[in-house]
């Protein structure tokens, strides 16, 4: 196949949410406001380009939900989202315990939602009821249909996630008034890392708010296996405080800046490699536009770094936390080496196994198909593997 499959999200889309977010960012910074301001100026800055770039007018449908079936579902989702938030907060460690920022927010979210369902159900769109009649459906003996259980599934993944990356996302530009004074020589480093991840949970932000049919956004399906899910929330609290952050800060208590002396071209070659990798990091959650989300199908991205790769957010991530926690320097000697980099090694693998199960997820589509296909033939891996053999040939 020559021809690399069209992306669902046109490359503009998250280009200009970039754009938005570095000019919010760079105004909220030039007028010295506070964290929150920060925060929305970086967030809206982001947000609007890309909604207008994807709204599109869809004919009026006349939806046949009645009230009760819409407050049984924000009633199901009210439970769901309280439920997730005790065990992020009570069992999350200090990342999970920050989902108390988002509370405003989602009482905010939850007030208008009850509005809507006793005054005008009909503007709720079809998600909300159909979660209610899912639930319904079980409490009356029967299955809820595809489309309910698709629902359903659907508000766990934005319940579970969106909290997480509201708190994460001001917590990142709240840390600018504490910790880069702290930073020294390598505070272009610090401010890099702040505003790239600020960036990244920003746009998670923005994802799981703009599922609307109007954007395009609308959750196709919902990974149903166990493994899919498991893996994916073993990288985030409350699993993560017994995972992730077990291993990476446990066994790997190294930072790379306790090793290279401060200042020197070793340390400046090493902080900018972390960067860069971060870098597309952020850049693959920035061209899914308005439609970043977990464990989800909401259109096939095949621009930007998913050109090279299927998984560039993944790759960089990981290899970036090897360079930051530097597990092959231990001053346990071989045997803490040994650990420190099988420790890593494990939550490489966490990450290996969420690649593949939403791999299996997608391919059921038959566009991610056609670019699996695509990227197997001119991906990064393929590319490497040609210019091997080539040399191989010519020394032979």
């Amino acid at each position: 196949m020559s021809m690399r499959p069209e992306s669902a999200v046109r490359a503009r889309v998250g280009s200009w949410g970039a754009l938005g977010a570095l000019l919010g960012f760079v105004l909220g910074r030039s007028l010295e406001c506070s964290s929150y301001t920060l925060w929305l100026l970086l967030v809206l800055g982001a947000a609007i380009p890309m909604w207008l770039l994807e709204w599109r007018r869809l004919p009026h449908a006349l939806l046949m939900h009645d009230r009760r079936s819409a407050l049984w579902g924000i009633f199901t989702i009210s439970i769901l989202q309280v439920a997730i938030l005790l065990l992020q907060f009570l069992f999350g460690g200090d990342s999970g315990a920050a989902v108390v920022l988002a509370l405003p927010f989602l009482l905010v979210a939850g007030s208008i939602l009850l509005l809507l369902g006793l005054l005008r159900p009909s503007l709720l769109g079809s998600t909300i009821p159909d979660a209610g009649n899912a639930v319904r459906a079980w409490f009356d003996g029967g299955r809820p249909n595809n489309s309910q259980r698709n629902a359903l599934l659907g508000w766990c993944v934005k319940c579970f996630f969106l909290p997480l990356m509201l708190a994460w996302s001001w917590t990142w530009l709240a840390s600018l008034e504490y910790a880069l004074p702290s930073t020294g020589s390598l505070r272009w480093y610090a401010l890099g890392m702040i505003a790239l991840y600020a960036i990244d949970t920003a746009f998670g932000v923005i994802g799981y708010v703009s599922t609307s049919k109007h954007l395009g956004g609308e959750i196709r399906s919902v990974d149903s296996t166990m493994l899919g899910w498991l893996s994916a929330l073993a990288c985030y609290p409350p699993l993560s405080a017994l995972v992730l952050d077990t291993w990476l800060i446990a066994r790997n208590a190294n930072d790379w800046k306790n090793w290279l002396s401060e200042g020197s071209p070793l340390a400046v070659i090493w902080a900018i490699s972390i960067l860069l990798l971060t870098s597309v990091y952020t850049w693959s959650t920035v061209v899914f536009g308005t439609r970043f989300s977990n464990l989800t199908h909401r259109g096939i991205i095949t621009h930007g770094p998913y050109r090279w790769t299927k998984h560039p957010a993944y790759m960089c991530k990981n290899l970036s936390w090897w360079l930051v926690s530097v597990p092959f320097i231990s001053n346990g000697g071989a045997a803490g080496v040994l650990l420190s980099c099988l420790a890593m090694l494990a939550v490489n693998a966490i990450y290996w196994v969420r690649a593949r199960t939403e791999e299996r997820h997608l391919l059921m589509d038959a566009d991610y198909r056609r670019y699996a296909e695509w990227i197997d033939d001119n991906g990064i891996v393929s590319i490497l593997r040609r210019c091997g053999l080539k040399m191989i040939r010519s020394q032979s």
